[in-house]
């Protein structure tokens, strides 16, 4: 495994996606030119600049390596845990699952990643509305974008949700594509929603109200008779 790096610089200046370089980089060129106009709008511009920088970063991340451990698919914090069925738009809807919800913050890294190896074998995309007006992450006017990933006999699902406004879900994941886990497969630009589907039986190893961390945090175990556990305010 390669060296974690703890130096200095890498807090400082972490490194950013591809997707981030063309905000980034417009931001900070507006900036240079309505500094040189007005320099309180600029310093205003630069400042906003920074923080696009770092919604935009893409630290390294360690995965464990586990064939039955399902990882975290996005940063944040776990709002909800229910029992319900799979997205319909998948074909899922004869099925139960225990839905995760991840809700990433405007100051959390964007990159969304794989919860476990596996296959995907289908896709929906929902374009929503340029502007729905709402941050109800079940609001049928917002962007959404799901598909189902197969590890062995098991079908999980993964359904990434934008919020007040559309065009920002990033998705590279394509129908016969193989991912392992802890892989980027796109993000959420300035925060959103994932609701990762656990399959029946496959019980949850984290409570409402963890933070997670995408690729790393282990959310639950496939071939586990654990139950799933619950947690307190300490």
């Amino acid at each position: 495994m390669k060296s974690v790096d703890t130096s200095l610089r890498g807090s400082l200046f972490p490194n950013i996606n591809e997707d981030g370089w063309k905000f980034v980089s417009s931001l900070a060129l507006l900036s240079l030119v309505v500094t040189m106009l007005w320099f309180p709008l600029g310093c205003v511009l630069f400042a906003i600049t920074i923080l696009s920088f770092y919604c935009f970063r893409d630290p390294a991340r360690i995965t464990p390596v586990l064939s039955d451990a399902v990882v975290a698919p996005a940063d944040g914090m776990v709002i909800s845990i229910t029992r319900e069925k799979g997205p319909d738009a998948l074909g899922l809807g004869s099925k139960n699952y225990t839905r995760v919800c991840v809700f990433t913050s405007l100051f959390g890294v964007q990159i969304n990643r794989m919860p476990i190896k596996g296959k995907v074998t289908k896709t929906f995309y929902d374009a929503g509305k340029n502007f729905s007006g709402s941050l109800d992450k079940a609001d049928i006017n917002n962007e959404k974008n799901m598909f189902v990933l197969r590890n062995g006999t098991y079908d999980f699902a993964l359904v990434q949700i934008a919020t007040v406004c559309s065009k920002r879900i990033v998705n590279s994941a394509k129908n016969g594509d193989e991912f392992l886990a802890g892989q980027r497969f796109g993000g959420i630009r300035f925060g959103g929603y994932v609701d990762l589907y656990l399959p029946d039986k496959v019980e949850p190893q984290i409570c409402v109200g963890q933070q997670m961390i995408a690729g790393e945090t282990i959310v639950a175990h496939i071939n586990s008779d654990a139950p799933r556990i619950e947690g307190e305010i300490r």
